[in-house]
């Protein structure tokens, strides 16, 4: 649950605070809006993925402070975002796909240094960069990932 800065004192303002914390605790627990099906894809990409070598002779393992990153990214993310795949890569890192059609598809491959990588394609477009991640969903990944799955 996020953290709610609360305005009022009257008693009615604590009533619209409690039935506001206690729906964002119902909501954070219903299926429907609940990030825990990407927290699992995270453990389980986790687990296949630790060993080096995981993907044939060469593959790095992806390393726990990874796997911490990708989840802060995965918490930053707004409910009203499509929840992404979670997959290893190659090279230690951790891929989110945002996948609508062949061309439209946007991957964010998130680096133990907090450097997010990502491309996108979106019919004849291709745009591509890095930024780095502080704890928040950087304002261009919001811009790309609606673009790709909103149109």
């Amino acid at each position: 649950m996020t953290a709610t800065l609360h305005a009022g004192f009257s008693e009615a303002a604590e009533t619209v605070d409690r039935v506001r914390d206690l729906e964002a605790k119902r909501r954070d627990e219903t299926v429907t809006f609940s990030k825990q099906p990407l927290f699992d894809q995270l453990i389980d990409v986790f687990r296949e993925c630790s060993q080096p070598g995981w993907e044939g002779e060469g593959a790095e393992a992806v390393e726990q402070q990874t796997l911490l990153i990708a989840k802060q990214l995965v918490e930053s993310l707004p409910t009203s975002y499509r929840n992404p795949t979670i997959s290893g890569e190659p090279d230690g890192h951790i891929s989110l796909e945002w996948y609508v059609h062949p061309r439209r598809i946007l991957t964010v491959s998130v680096s133990p240094n907090r450097t997010l990588h990502w491309a996108a394609l979106i019919g004849a477009e291709d745009p591509r960069g890095s930024c780095p991640f502080y704890g928040e969903m950087p304002k261009t990944l919001l811009f790309w990932i609606g673009r790709v799955c909103n149109g």
